[in-house]
């Protein structure tokens, strides 16, 4: 078999094979025996019908179906022997299959370019250091406080604060139609449920026996179907408000958490901040890199890798938003336009990790088992689970290799960060 691999550009390769006559005159011999002893034909006990008959009748047939198998079996070889990573088949242009004929076909292909990386040494970064405040300190705890919270019965005069209760009658309109309307509900004005933040920032202030108007427009996103997209009349009545009271911040409240007391609260708080805020300077350095990386190592992407980015970021487009309470029966999704607007940051997305691919193997980066070892009991000891649960998550090769390429480009973006020009900045 003679093979000849043209690059026709960076994503693409034209593979022309062609097969000697001896070997198609044997494939296709061989073929016809295998028919003559497994097809019965009138008249004549299986295998015992003449070859010329089993040929005459089933000419057409075995050869299509050679020419096919020839394609499929040396394409096969072909990929393996030149280690070919192909995404697509174009239109296969083959030749007849004949016997006394070389079989000469080509195809092509779609193929994960060969990058090699540059420019990636000694970008300029600025990382940004974060210095946690005690107020920082303070009101992360009153948020942990802030579930324990107790309403206190109705005070004359009392008007609606933050984080206070207020219990009201309303009629929603929109369009000169009632959308929605309540004798009797109840609210917290802390977090934006089930109205939305606008609504209740128009209840701050209000006291019982108090009545409102006001109009509030709504996302298309809200999570009530009914209001999403419109902008809607209310017309609220005050029945009452109760005030929000925090509990003691003491040591018997602290303890509820794990830690000796107030003060053991306020450190375990004061290293959680902080690491959330390094956590955040590194993700914002990396994002630099990544940015860098795409700017300076500039070639074609393989369009089916970029499908691929583009649809996996729709499908967490959607999950988030399914968690976020969104009917998406009732919503009306352009998937089309989606994949328009994703198209760029998913071409950038591909494009920077063939290029961290690249550094990984011209820098002979590699992640030896132990160290997936060592991930794995740390993410068991994260969730506080056995191990052994963990590995068995992780037993199909699959997940295996996607939590190694995951390490992989931690291991990369680290070389990456030791090697860029960093400038240090405290934020304010």
């Amino acid at each position: 078999m003679k093979t000849n691999i043209d690059a026709v550009s960076g994503i693409e390769k034209k593979i022309t094979v062609e097969i000697p006559a001896e070997d198609i005159t044997r494939r296709i011999e061989e073929q016809f025996t295998e028919i003559r002893k497994e097809v019965p034909l009138k008249g004549f006990r299986k295998g015992k019908a003449p070859l010329d008959m089993v040929k005459r009748l089933f000419k057409d047939s075995v050869e299509s179906e050679l020419s096919d198998r020839l394609v499929k079996e040396s394409l096969s070889d072909v990929v393996k022997e030149k280690d070919i990573k192909i995404l697509s088949l174009g239109e296969v242009d083959a030749g007849k299959v004949a016997p006394g004929n070389d079989f000469r076909f080509s195809v092509t292909v779609e193929v994960v370019p060969e990058v090699e990386a540059k420019d990636y040494k000694g970008i300029p970064v600025v990382r940004e250091k974060v210095k946690v405040t005690d107020e920082a300190v303070a009101t992360a705890i009153e948020r942990l406080r802030t579930p324990y919270a107790r309403f206190q019965p109705e005070e004359e005069g009392r008007k609606a604060g933050r984080g206070d209760l207020a219990e009201f009658a309303f009629k929603a309109t929109s369009g000169g139609e009632t959308v929605d309307e309540n004798e009797k509900v109840t609210i917290v004005l802390s977090n934006g449920i089930p109205f939305g933040q606008e609504f209740e920032d128009r209840m701050i202030g209000v006291g019982a026996g108090d009545e409102r108007s006001f109009e509030v427009t709504f996302p298309v996103t809200h999570p009530v179907p009914k209001y999403a997209g419109k902008t809607v009349q209310f017309e609220v009545k005050v029945g009452t408000v109760r005030e929000r009271r925090l509990p003691d911040l003491d040591d018997d409240f602290a303890k509820q958490f794990g830690v000796a007391g107030v003060e053991d609260l306020r450190k375990k708080m004061r290293e959680r901040l902080e690491a959330e805020a390094e956590g955040k300077s590194r993700q914002a350095v990396d994002d630099e890199i990544r940015k860098s990386l795409g700017e300076r190592n500039v070639f074609d992407v393989p369009p089916t890798l970029v499908k691929r980015q583009t649809m996996a970021m729709i499908a967490n487009t959607i999950e988030h938003m399914e968690s976020s309470g969104v009917d998406l029966k009732k919503t009306k999704l352009d998937f089309e336009q989606m994949s328009d607007r994703l198209k760029f940051s998913a071409e950038r997305m591909v494009r920077v990790g063939l290029v961290i691919d690249a550094i990984s193997r011209q820098e002979n980066l590699d992640v030896p088992y132990a160290e997936i070892e060592a991930e794995m009991k740390r993410m068991a000891e994260a969730d506080g689970v056995d191990y052994e649960k963990i590995r068995a998550e992780y037993s199909s090769e699959e997940k295996m290799d996607s939590l190694r390429d995951r390490l992989l480009e931690r291991k990369v973006m680290n070389f990456l960060l030791e090697n860029a020009e960093v400038k240090e900045e405290v934020a304010e």
